[in-house]
């Protein structure tokens, strides 16, 4: 008896068999010199997620995200978990830290918001970024974080639901641009 294969499905068996069958990843914190590598990755992501129209930002873009990455990591204000396949980073994860006012339940009022989860499409599947997510887990609880929260494309919802993210406790609500509009009541 012959299946006949959908073609999704013989695409998602391509995909795979031009995947490293085995890959030895390094997972470590970045540093000030992983910037290029960083920002490479955010922009791969955020072509991705928005697949603008325009493409003649994307470079005015990524050098605005280079400089985020300078500041923040130089200042400790941005933390973030890489994976390194061949001296490459392929996959990063990384924490913002912000203080609020302590809550009546206790904690130190420190927050974590998880941003710029990514993995190369070549990579993805193996438990990579589920590896990162965790390590800024650890970093938290270390930190004596009162909660970590993110957004979450739904792609992402496996990976988040896996070490532990849970639906929040009260609604999110966005207030998004043009910012200008709102002040000046219009």
């Amino acid at each position: 008896m012959r299946v006949k294969l959908k073609k999704s499905y013989k695409r998602e068996v391509k995909k795979e068999v031009e995947r490293p069958v085995k890959v030895k990843i390094e997972y470590r914190f970045a540093n000030p010199e992983d910037v290029d590598q960083l920002a490479r990755l955010r922009t791969l992501m955020q072509v991705e997620i928005h697949q603008p129209s325009d493409k003649s930002s994307i470079d005015e873009f990524t050098q605005k995200v280079k400089n985020y990455f300078l500041k923040s990591l130089t200042q400790n204000k941005f933390h973030s978990s890489v994976a390194v396949f061949e001296n490459k980073i392929i996959a990063n994860a990384g924490v913002v830290f912000y203080e609020r006012p302590p809550s009546i339940k206790g904690g130190t009022g420190l927050v974590g918001y998880v941003t710029n989860v990514y993995t190369e499409k070549p990579f993805r599947g193996r438990g990579i970024g589920t590896q990162l997510v965790r390590e800024l887990t650890v970093l938290a609880l270390k930190l004596q974080v009162d909660k970590l929260h993110l957004g979450a494309t739904p792609d992402g919802m496996r990976i988040y639901k896996s070490v532990g993210y849970e639906d929040p406790q009260f609604y999110n609500l966005e207030l998004r641009e043009p910012f200008n509009k709102v002040s000046k009541g219009e």
